[in-house]
């Protein structure tokens, strides 16, 4: 992944989020107070996705969309807005639960941060080009600290300390939305083990993972060869996934418990009324993971 130009697929999967403003399915699962940033954000990484919002007709846009999903990746949209919804839950739950720092790993163009209370100290670690569009689109929500760090070959703990603000006592959640499946093994490793360690007061993780398709790929699985090759071309493809029934050893091995895992699916199945269930496929390959516990140290 270039740490030199903006991420193009992190202002493609949050750009589907506007697809889904005038759904009715999906109305009250796609979080409408952050559409105006994201489209703000979106709009500085791809000019002809601006440009086409200011020259064609919305439905119009909205119809070529979907048709270029049901084509390269069918039900992708859904499965990336109820991902987002079931974090944004498990996000919620732990600030309600007294987790007051928060630090979005490889927060994107999305506004997880925007939907924080204001009592939340938030850090958004992410590469430097892609934090530059993100701030230069948008205003910065109150008590929120960018962090520049290329989490592929650098210490998440070294870029914490950096900020000053950062509180090793207090009790923390961490995300990983959309972010370990770009990252080799041993990265992904690294990853977790500097989150075990960043707090004393208590570590939440929430994760997204991939899981392997019937021929061991790491992918979306409804996506075809075209989103394969075009991710390479842009310097971003998965490299990384695990197995549904290994993640409880992974987080065991860096000292936190498994608390729950998600599948998209369910989530469809529980929300989505019956004739919108089918745009999502039965599996997507991708779960959300929380987990908690940690071994913090000094640092």
């Amino acid at each position: 992944m270039s740490s030199t130009r903006p991420s193009t697929t992190a202002a493609l999967v949050a750009s589907t989020l506007l697809l889904l403003r005038d759904d009715p399915a999906f109305r009250g699962i796609v979080d409408e107070a952050a559409r105006d940033r994201i489209e703000a954000s979106v709009r500085t990484t791809i000019p002809a996705f601006g440009a086409a919002l200011d020259r064609l007709p919305w439905l119009l846009v909205r119809q070529l969309a979907f048709a270029v999903e049901r084509i390269i990746s069918p039900g992708f949209i859904g499965h990336y807005a109820l991902r987002k919804h079931a974090i944004r839950g498990h996000l919620r739950a732990a600030t309600d639960s007294g987790f007051r720092q928060v630090v979005l790993l490889g927060a994107g163009f999305d506004m997880l941060a925007s939907s924080l209370p204001d009592a939340a100290l938030t850090f958004e670690v992410d590469l430097p080009a892609t934090q530059a569009a993100k701030r230069a689109a948008c205003a910065a929500p109150p008590r929120t600290h960018f962090v520049t760090a290329d989490l592929a070959r650098e210490s998440l703990l070294d870029a914490l300390r950096g900020t000053g603000a950062f509180d090793r006592h207090a009790p923390t959640v961490f995300v990983a939305e959309g972010l370990l499946m770009y990252l080799a093994a041993d990265r992904v490793a690294a990853l977790l083990d500097d989150v075990s360690r960043a707090s004393s007061g208590g570590t939440r993780v929430i994760l997204s993972v991939l899981t392997p398709d019937a021929r061991g790929r790491f992918r979306i699985h409804s996506q075809r060869r075209v989103v394969d090759l075009c991710m390479r071309w842009l310097e971003e493809p998965f490299v990384w996934g695990i197995e549904r029934g290994e993640i409880a050893s992974l987080l065991s091995n860096h000292g936190f418990r498994l608390e729950s895992i998600t599948c998209t699916t369910e989530l469809r199945d529980a929300l989505l009324p019956r004739r919108a269930r089918r745009r999502i496929p039965r599996r997507t390959g991708e779960l959300v993971v929380v987990g908690s516990g940690g071994r913090a140290e000094r640092f």
